[in-house]
Formats: C-alpha cells, structure tokens, sequence
C-alpha cells in the first residue's frame, strides 16, 4: 500500500513536472530564439554555432524553470486529486496529510539537488562556453558583433556604428570613435567599408573607403584631419575583446569576494555577482518549498475546479519573482547585503507554506483561500 501510494503520487507528479519544464522553457526561450535566427539570417553563423549557443544557454534557463515545474507540477497533480475526491478516499482508509507529502518530498529534495547542480556546475560551464563560442564565432565573422544603426561597444575602447550592412561584410556609412590610445584619441567616418576576418591570425581588419580621420595629439594642442581614399584599420580580437582580459572563465566565489571586499562594498557589478552566487542556493530551496506549498494549495484549489491549480500556482510564482526582484533592488540601492536580498522572497514563502501545512494537517482551511463550500 505504501509503495504504491508513493510510485502513484510521483507518477503524478513527473508528467506535469516535464510538461512545465518544456513549456516554460520555450516560453523563456522564444525571444532568444528569435535572435538566434537573426544570427543565421542576418549574420550568416552557421546552424551548428547556433545550435551550440542553444545548448550553452540551457543551464540558466532551466535554473528558473525547474522551481515554477515543480509548484505547478505539485499544484496541478493535488489539485486533481482533491477534484477526484481521491484525497477523500485516502483521509477514508487512514491516510493523513503528513503521508502523502513523502513522496512530493522525495520529488522536491531531487528537483532542489538538480537545481543546485545547474546553479553551481551546469550554469558556469554554460556561461564559460558561451564566451569562448562567441570569440571563436566574432574570429570567424566579426559582423556578429556589429549591429546596424546602433552604437556598438563589443570591442573595449572602440565605438563602432554603421548605418547599414547590405551583405555580412559590407558596411555602409561607417563611424568609428577609437580611444585605445587615451591620450590620442581618434575619430573615423567613411562613406564605405569592408570587414574582413582572418581567423588563421585572429585579427579583423576594417578596409574604409573614402573618409577621413580626424587625431589629437599627445599634448592636446596637435589636430590631425587626413582624407583618405582607402584606410585599413587592423584589430587583434583577443586584445580589443574584455579589455585584453581572455579569461573565459566564470569567476569563483573567492574572486567575487575579493572584488567586494576591495571595492568597499560599493562596486554594484560585484555585489550583484556575490548575489547570483547565492541565487544558486536561493532558487534549489525555492525547488524544494514550491513542492510542499502546492500540496496544500492543489487540494485547496480543487474545489473550484481544475483552472484553479494554474491560477493560485502562477500566482504564487508571479509573487515569488517580484519579491526577487525587489531583493535585486535592495542590492542596487545597497541597503542590504547580497545574501540577506536572496532570501527575501523565502521570508514570505517558508512561512506561508508552514501555516498552510498545519492547516491542511488539521484538516482545516485557511479563510483567504476558501473559494468554495466543497471539501476533499
């Protein structure tokens, strides 16, 4: 009796569980899928780049789906069977509340442990493959990195905008504000160009034509103006790309601490670093709490009939986020600490699902979310 309850429960869960984690990710993924089209289209990367970046970008999306898969999963599974009057029939052979949450906590603790192992391995190697895809894309076709009609900062100390691209590589009303040189800043306008790649040397050049260059000296006092017909302006792409900085990697805790500790406090970059750091173990606890909080609120919602698991399910998650978020906030104004601002969204969360589980335990009903008359 015991192990079929339990294989019965989790049956229940895993569908919904997978059917979440399918539709929310499409959902979070149709945008970049539209960019990642754009890359094929307009910039012509090949499939396979494509496809790689796709794969790369996986881990951190499912590092927000997975927590909403298991709520709504948890939500979706109880809510049918508070519907079906199966819960009545479980409470009829002796079953109480605390029995069937076993199984939703089996399932919850996995999805946590998954969660965190997206968060702390998956996501990082997600990230620092992404950097060395994209270097090793911008070698093959710097056009990658230039946007048309839009000021383009992809390389450190050089402002690029052109006005037009009719092919991959050819440039049309061309500006660029090149500062590598501090103290002898430089301005390049031409009517024309082309972007050519040489991966062999991992270099770009900028073959202009029919502009002209505008250079201040050293001293401030010098101003050079050359009308050219045809300039070459060469770029070595490791060291015009993250300053010179070729580190792929992800940064560790350590060095992110480090940062903060150096900056005082008050270097936001890293503080928000420090708090996606914490995040990792934010969202594998929020995995674990979304799961127990939709057994309650599933059968709850039960009685209004099968819409409602979505309703309250997407409402707690809708919650959840913008509590995150003002955690982010928070950050951003510095009146708390990265890892007080993860938690933020818990304060509200963890007691909330205690309240309902002692609710539900003594086969009560919490008044706010009465919605009916009917009971499991």
């Amino acid at each position: 009796m015991i192990r079929i309850l339990d294989r019965y429960i989790l049956k229940e869960l895993l569908i919904p569980f997978f059917f979440g984690i399918f539709i929310l990710t499409f959902l979070i993924l149709i945008h970049q899928l539209l960019r990642l089209m754009e890359l094929v289209i307009d910039k012509g990367v090949d499939l396979l780049s494509v496809g790689q970046i796709f794969l790369t970008l996986l881990p951190s999306f499912f590092l927000l789906t997975i927590p909403m898969a298991v709520l709504m999963a948890s939500v979706m599974t109880f809510n049918r069977l508070s519907n079906d009057n199966e819960i009545t029939a479980l409470k009829s052979a002796g079953v109480g509340f605390y029995r069937y949450l076993r199984p939703v906590l089996f399932f919850s603790v996995a999805a946590a442990l998954i969660t965190l192992f997206m968060g702390m391995i998956a996501q990082p190697w997600g990230g620092g493959s992404l950097k060395s895809l994209g270097m090793k894309i911008l070698k093959k076709r710097a056009s990658v990195g230039i946007e048309e009609g839009k000021f383009n900062g992809t390389f450190s100390d050089i402002m690029i905008y052109v006005e037009s691209m009719p092919t991959f590589t050819e440039m049309e009303g061309v500006f660029i504000y090149d500062v590598r040189d501090q103290n002898a800043p430089k301005v390049i306008v031409a009517k024309k160009g082309i972007l050519l790649n040489d991966p062999g040397t991992g270099t770009i050049a900028f073959h202009l034509l029919e502009g002209s260059l505008h250079a201040q000296g050293k001293d401030g006092s010098d101003y050079q103006h050359v009308v050219f017909a045809t300039y070459d302006l060469r770029l070595d792409l490791e060291a015009v790309l993250q300053g010179g900085n070729t580190n792929l990697e992800t940064p560790t805790y350590q060095e992110i601490k480090k940062s903060v500790e150096a900056s005082g406090g008050t270097d936001i970059r890293a503080l928000r670093l420090l708090s996606e750091f914490y995040k990792n173990f934010s969202f594998s606890l929020a995995s674990l709490v979304f799961g127990v909080v939709g057994v309650p609120l599933g059968i709850i919602s039960g009685r209004t009939g099968r819409l409602g698991g979505f309703t309250v399910g997407i409402g707690l998650i809708t919650l959840y986020y913008l509590l995150n978020t003002l955690g982010d906030y928070l950050i951003t104004i510095q009146l708390a600490a990265p890892f007080l601002a993860v938690w933020v969204p818990h304060f509200a969360l963890i007691p909330l699902t205690l309240y309902l589980m002692r609710v539900m335990a003594r086969e009560s009903y919490p008044r706010f979310l009465q919605l009916s008359n009917k009971r499991p």
